[in-house]
């Protein structure tokens, strides 16, 4: 667990960053959550994209975990 709160440590500055290289370490962020967790990457991304979830429940001002989402969703359906 504690490799996923790193990982959204991470991707919570990013959500809230203006970076024009977000999308990019946003990926390399999530990937380096996948190769370093132990068990499957499904639930692994699992793991991940329910952490966005109550990320996105805080309802911090000016995040955008759209990128996130996005990359995590590409993934599953790589993976179906």
């Amino acid at each position: 667990m504690e490799r996923l709160g790193t990982c959204i440590d991470a991707l919570r500055v990013l959500a809230g960053s203006n970076d024009p290289d977000r999308a990019v370490l946003v990926e390399r962020h999530i990937d380096t959550y996948l190769t370093t967790e132990t068990g499957s990457v499904w639930q692994a991304l699992e793991r991940l994209c329910k952490s966005i979830r109550d990320e996105q429940d805080e309802g911090r001002e000016g995040e955008d975990w759209s990128v996130a989402k996005r990359y995590i969703r590409s993934a599953l359906q790589g993976l179906a």
